[in-house]
């Protein structure tokens, strides 16, 4: 009979498979960054008017809150391939391939009417999300039962802060550059060939990744005995009452919420205050971005030490705080060169939730594991990825309501008024800072999980055969 040890402890990865396996984060910050562009291109390229925008978003969100939590249910109680293929493996295969094609499809001008234009975004949107959904949790719960020590978890958080922190370059970059290449903002083809590019370049970066997604055998046997005992699901209404008891997990959901809608309002909030505001070409969007992630790559080093001495709570709250400051600052951003100062700055927070985000998620689904005795670790993602995609709704809300009291008009340009060029700033600046330290606050008092009972508990899952 096969030992404990043997069933719950895999072979480390090689620094080549982590980066193939990290590829992940490329892939999805790309898709990410693409679709920040979905509202430049809705006002600028189509004249769809803000408030369409919200409608579609609404309506994706209502969506979203059907979808995540029972495509994560789904997913774990799948069983059909486990044996052959692995639990996760197939879905990681079709859900990236799938998510991949929508995404061009999203960004085709079928049709030059708004309305229809924007019933065509949310068509689009809401096929994309259901196989980015079944990416991204399958990656999720891989993740989280194949990496088990906090070893390897933070040499995971290191891999994926730094190459999702080089797609997020390439995307600020690049992307600014193509539109322009391709038309310019007010193209609409300009954003479709744009995406068919990035597309491409995505389809030969999912290769390697895909191949080093494949579970060990001791796992695919693991997760198949599993299958066979009840231990990998609960029924959907159980398990999201259960989740949303939790006061760890929903410690994790509001502070990586509070993240999404922070880093939301300032990237989407860029485009608009850089063009708009200060009446600079979209490329120029791409050097804040640049310096941003270059800080963050340097403090990785100061963050993993803090990780290792402080555990992950203490970790992300310092983090998540330091971030409000800095987006509290761009207020004071009224030309080019200080939003580069204040960018730079940026990196020092988000360096920080990089490297401790999968260990933190991580530790908060161990503790649910050994409360529950099952691995339900998509269906945990599931909410997770709910609260964290209604981010954009809440960015779109934050926009929404500031433009309409500052009388923001798109047509315009840089020849909107003082006040609305100043609503551009406060959108994505004072309004999710404070937001932020908000959710920092309640973060830091619902999640309880300590440096020593993550640790515990890690031996605990291994004396339970879980």
């Amino acid at each position: 009979m096969t030992s404990i040890g043997e069933i719950t402890k895999y072979e480390p990865f090689s620094n080549k498979r982590m980066m193939a396996f990290t590829l992940n984060l490329v892939i999805l910050n790309t898709l990410w960054g693409l679709r920040n562009y979905i509202q430049l291109y809705a006002a600028k390229a189509l004249g769809i008017p803000i408030l369409y925008v919200l409608m579609i978003f609404g309506i994706y969100v209502v969506w979203d809150a059907f979808n995540d939590p029972l495509t994560g249910n789904l997913l774990d109680r799948s069983s059909k391939f486990t044996s052959k293929y692995g639990k996760r493996f197939p879905f990681i295969v079709i859900g990236v391939f799938g998510a991949l094609l929508c995404l061009i499809m999203l960004f085709l001008p079928v049709t030059s009417d708004p309305l229809l234009a924007a019933f065509w975004i949310l068509f689009v949107i809401i096929l994309y999300d259901a196989f980015q959904t079944m990416y991204e949790l399958s990656i999720s719960g891989l993740i989280v039962d194949r990496f088990r020590d906090q070893t390897q978890r933070v040499k995971l958080g290191t891999f994926s802060h730094i190459l999702a922190g080089i797609a997020t370059v390439s995307t600020a970059i690049f992307i600014p550059l193509l539109i322009e290449m391709y038309g310019g903002v007010s193209n609409a083809r300009a954003y479709f060939f744009m995406a068919l590019t990035v597309i491409i370049a995505l389809i030969i970066i999912a290769i390697p990744q895909i191949f080093s997604s494949r579970e060990p055998k001791e796992m695919v046997e693991l997760r198949t005995r599993l299958n066979a005992e009840g231990k990998s699901s609960s029924p959907p209404k159980e398990m999201i009452v259960r989740a949303f008891k939790d006061r760890n997990w929903m410690g994790v959901v509001i502070g990586y919420l509070i993240w999404v809608v922070e880093i939301g309002c300032v990237t989407v909030g860029l485009g608009f205050y850089i063009v708009d505001g200060l009446g600079l070409p979209i490329s120029m969007v791409a050097f804040p971005s640049l310096l941003f992630i270059l800080v963050s790559f340097a403090v990785v080093p100061i963050w993993m030490k803090l990780a290792k001495n402080l555990g992950s709570r203490k970790t992300y709250f310092y983090a998540l705080m330091l971030t409000a400051i800095t987006t509290a600052s761009l207020i004071f951003a009224n030309n080019y060169t200080i939003v580069l100062i204040i960018a730079a700055l940026g990196g020092l927070g988000h360096g920080g939730q990089g490297v401790v985000l999968n260990a933190l998620t991580s530790e908060a689904i161990d503790n649910a594991t050994l409360s529950s005795g099952k691995r339900e670790e998509s269906s945990y993602h599931g909410i997770l990825r709910f609260f964290s995609a209604t981010g954009i709704f809440w960015q779109v809300l934050i926009f929404a309501i500031v433009q309409t009291i500052t009388g923001y008009d798109p047509a315009l340009g840089s020849k909107n008024s003082d006040l609305a060029k100043l609503g551009l700033n406060i959108q994505m600046s004072l309004v999710p800072a404070t937001l932020m330290v908000i959710g920092a606050l309640i973060f830091f008092k619902l999640y309880t999980v300590t440096k020593e009972m993550a640790l515990e508990n890690k031996q605990k899952l291994i004396d339970l055969d879980l």
